[in-house]
């Protein structure tokens, strides 16, 4: 048995690959930010953290997702800025939430790339 077994391993299945990369259409990137996303048929607001960040969606960690397929208004804070989205939410349980962003406002979206070019080094 190895010394570090007491560690939570990560399945092989919820590691990435290319497949999934490829699914995803943009490449994601390490980001952590705070965040406030309401459900759009309930008013219903929860807070939670980013964690990852791309041109078309994000993962945000909250213990209790909103169910599959809720259209969330989704407000990024980072670095004294805002990104707000309309967007829809696909859960994992007691772990999270992805995010694939809905039509973007060229405002909004100016906010997005700039994040990204920082974090990619641009």
């Amino acid at each position: 048995m190895r010394e570090d077994s007491s560690k939570p391993m990560m399945p092989a299945a919820a590691m990435s690959s290319p497949q999934k990369s490829e699914r995803r259409g943009a490449p994601r990137h390490p980001f952590i930010a705070s965040a406030e996303e309401t459900d759009l048929a309930s008013g219903t607001r929860l807070s939670a953290r980013v964690s990852e960040l791309s041109l078309k969606g994000c993962y945000l960690d909250t213990l209790n997702p909103f169910p599959k397929g809720t259209k969330i208004k989704l407000v990024i804070f980072y670095g004294g800025a805002t990104f707000t989205v309309h967007a829809v939410i696909y859960p994992q349980p007691n772990m999270g939430m992805g995010v694939v962003f809905s039509a973007v406002e060229p405002e909004q979206l100016e906010v997005l790339t700039k994040w990204l070019a920082e974090l990619s080094g641009k």
